[in-house]
C-alpha cells in the first residue's frame, strides 16, 4: 500500500495557492494594489504583476495539454545515483491519472544531510493543472514567518520558488526545467549553495 505522507506546511501552501487563483481571475480587467494577508505570518502578492501573466500563463497551459507526459523510465534515467557525495537511498516513479513524476531520496547514515529530489512532467490534461497550482500560483507570492520564509527568484535566467525551513535547515527550490518539468529539490543541513549546485547538476533534457 502506497502512503502518501504530507507536510505540516503543505496544507497551508495549498489555500494560499487557491487564494492566488481567485485573485489572478478578479484583477485580470483591473489595476490592483500589492495586497498584504496578516496574520502572525506576513503573505504579500503583487496582483498587477500576476493579472499582466495571465494570457501567457493559459497559453502555455494549453501547449503543455497537447504534450504526451514522458515515460517512468525516462524519468527514472534523469535521476542520479548520486548528488553531492551521497547515495541515492530511495527512488519511485508513477505514470498514472494521466501525470508522470519520479522522487528520490539521498540520505547519509553518518550525519543528518539529506536530499529530496521531485522531477514531475507537466505535460497532458493532469500535469497543465498542476503547473498552474504548484508552480504558476506562487510566482509574485512572498511569505515570511519567524521559522523561515518562501519567496520568489531568479535563476538560470527564469523564475523560480525558493523557500527555508530554519526549524530544520531545509532549503526547497522549485522551477520549470525543458519547458515542462517541474522540479523540486529539498535539503536538510546542507545550506542554499547546495540546492543550487545540485539544480545546476542535472542531466533533464526531454528529447
Amino acid at each position: 500500500m502506497h502512503v502518501l505522507r504530507v507536510q505540516p506546511n503543505y496544507m497551508k501552501s495549498t489555500i494560499l495557492s487557491f487564494i492566488v487563483c481567485m485573485l489572478i481571475f478578479t484583477s485580470c480587467n483591473h489595476k490592483a494594489k500589492p495586497l498584504t494577508i496578516s496574520s502572525k505570518d506576513k503573505v504579500s502578492i503583487d496582483l498587477n504583476s500576476v493579472g499582466v501573466n495571465t494570457a501567457e500563463m493559459q497559453k502555455k497551459m494549453d501547449e503543455l495539454k497537447k504534450l504526451t507526459p514522458l515515460t517512468t523510465d525516462q524519468l527514472k534515467a534523469m535521476v542520479p545515483g548520486e548528488l553531492l557525495g551521497i547515495k541515492r537511498s530511495g527512488l519511485n516513479a508513477n505514470n498514472m491519472a494521466g501525470f508522470s513524476a519520479t522522487e528520490a531520496t539521498y540520505s547519509d547514515s553518518s550525519s543528518d544531510k539529506r536530499i529530496d529530489l521531485s522531477i514531475f512532467d507537466c505535460a497532458g490534461e493532469a500535469g497543465a493543472g498542476v503547473y498552474s497550482l504548484s508552480y504558476l500560483t506562487k510566482m509574485n507570492m512572498e511569505s515570511q514567518t519567524d521559522n523561515g520564509y518562501s519567496k520568489t527568484i531568479d535563476f538560470n535566467g527564469q523564475k523560480a520558488v525558493e523557500s527555508y525551513d530554519k526549524g530544520i535547515d531545509r532549503y526547497e527550490l522549485n522551477y520549470i526545467a525543458s519547458d515542462r518539468l517541474l522540479i523540486t529539490i529539498k535539503v536538510e543541513k546542507l545550506g542554499l549553495d547546495a540546492i543550487k549546485q545540485i539544480a545546476n547538476s542535472l542531466n533533464l533534457k526531454t528529447n
